[in-house]
């Protein structure tokens, strides 16, 4: 109905685009495409949830092309999303572009990753940022392609990863096997995996050489935004470059450090600011700290604020997906501890990272039995994931004193038993 709603209001839009009373910054601007086997294509500002209720535009596309105005903010960077065949918007290519006066045209080409959507003319701040993509790639699109050679050879031989460590990544989706046993494997994986010993010494090696790559890249990047680069562009250029280091969970210090030399006072209203903030406080996210407060529904619809249901207790915040089968095992070893504690002033709240629907959620809870509170963030909603420091990932423990204060992160059920036995003063 959601999805129904935004279709409607944006044919509306589109039919009163000639008089709408534009902003300061607001233009109309002519977009254009031809090569697109889809039945239409959205205009989404970059780092936009579609999802939950941020504007996009849909352009209908017919026999391959689509020819449209578009209202864009000239102060703001823009994508084409183009749908996945099969997943549709859930699975989407993207282009980035800026405005332009002589308007955008798009069309795609073969890449080593499948179909890519480029600018068949562009021009402005659109041609400086390609000109820096194209640049950045002809000096390190090579050293990774070298790379993933590699990687697919010692994949094909079997010296990628520890043999042991793959035979248990088996048994964690074989469901003949009992369950606690799959619980038990998948701690065991994530143990090796965190240590590093899931590789082979080949792998080890190989490791070591994507490290060298990914430092040897980030450094070209960094002194390119420290340059002549400036204004809006620069700062998404940098925006970009906070969110890959955050995947990868690298360290953001030396992004964070250019913002605040640089780029701090670019363009005050820009969205991009207030997504570096909550990168920066995500940093903070450290014993010591104050947890993060938030709303979400559970499985019935009801709004809970964490505040409310943690005020005054120790309580451990479980950010989980039913999708992630270590976050069950890790949450499942909370339960011991809920029934023993719970009575004391101990609690539990679970909160779930969905795509899409609630549907293999619901089923989860179900599965799993937790006697806790759960609620739900679905497209990463009010960007929890982020500001608890795990943009790119799902599980999360995070130990909370009864003032509000995070006092341990990723602790082990027997790391927080100590702690509760310690406070409550009890066997």
């Amino acid at each position: 109905m959601k999805r129904l709603i935004h279709i409607v209001l944006l044919l509306v839009f589109t039919a009163c685009t000639s008089s709408k009373q534009l902003s300061e910054h607001e233009v109309v601007c002519h977009i254009s495409g031809e090569g697109f086997d889809v039945k239409n294509v959205r205009v989404c500002l970059v780092w936009s949830d579609m999802w939950n209720g941020d504007p996009y535009q849909e352009i209908r596309v017919k026999d391959g092309r689509f020819d449209a105005e578009v209202i864009l903010d000239t102060n703001q960077v823009y994508e084409l999303c183009v749908p996945h065949p099969e997943y549709g918007f859930a699975t989407y290519r993207n282009c980035e572009f800026f405005y332009s006066k002589n308007g955008i045209r798009f069309g795609q080409r073969s890449a080593i990753d499948g179909e890519r959507i480029v600018l068949m003319n562009a021009t402005e701040q659109n041609k400086r940022y390609y000109d820096y993509i194209n640049e950045r790639d002809s000096l390190y699109m090579g050293w990774y392609e070298k790379l993933m050679e590699a990687q697919d050879s010692l994949n094909n031989i079997g010296q990628m990863y520890d043999p042991h460590w793959l035979e248990m990544c088996d048994q964690q989706n074989d469901d003949s096997l009992p369950q606690s046993y799959r619980d038990s494997i998948t701690i065991e994986v994530n143990k090796m995996s965190m240590s590093g010993e899931h590789r082979t010494p080949e792998g080890q090696m190989w490791q070591e050489e994507w490290q060298s790559y990914r430092s040897s890249k980030q450094k070209y990047d960094l002194d390119y935004l420290s340059g002549t680069v400036s204004g809006p562009i620069g700062l998404y250029m940098l925006m970009d470059n906070i969110h890959i280091s955050q995947q990868r969970s690298a360290d953001i210090s030396a992004w964070l450090n250019l913002y605040d030399e640089k780029f701090k006072d670019v363009s005050p209203s820009d969205r991009m600011h207030k997504l570096i903030t909550a990168a920066r406080d995500a940093t903070a996210m450290v014993e010591g700290r104050r947890f993060i407060d938030f709303i979400l529904p559970d499985q019935n619809g009801t709004d809970h604020t964490l505040s409310e249901l943690i005020k005054e207790k120790t309580a451990v915040l479980e950010l989980w997906a039913s999708w992630c089968r270590s976050c069950r095992v890790t949450a499942k070893s909370l339960k011991p501890l809920y029934e023993k504690y719970g009575k004391y002033g101990f609690t539990v709240v679970g909160v779930a990272r969905e795509y899409r629907d609630t549907e293999k959620w619901a089923k989860a809870l179900a599965a799993d039995d937790y006697p806790w509170i759960n609620m739900v963030a679905l497209e990463n909603n009010h960007n929890i994931w982020t500001q608890y420091g795990i943009p790119n990932a799902a599980g999360r423990t995070i130990l909370i004193n009864s003032d509000g204060i995070i006092i341990k992160i990723d602790p082990t059920a027997k790391d927080i038993e100590e702690y509760l036995r310690d406070i409550y003063s009890c066997n």
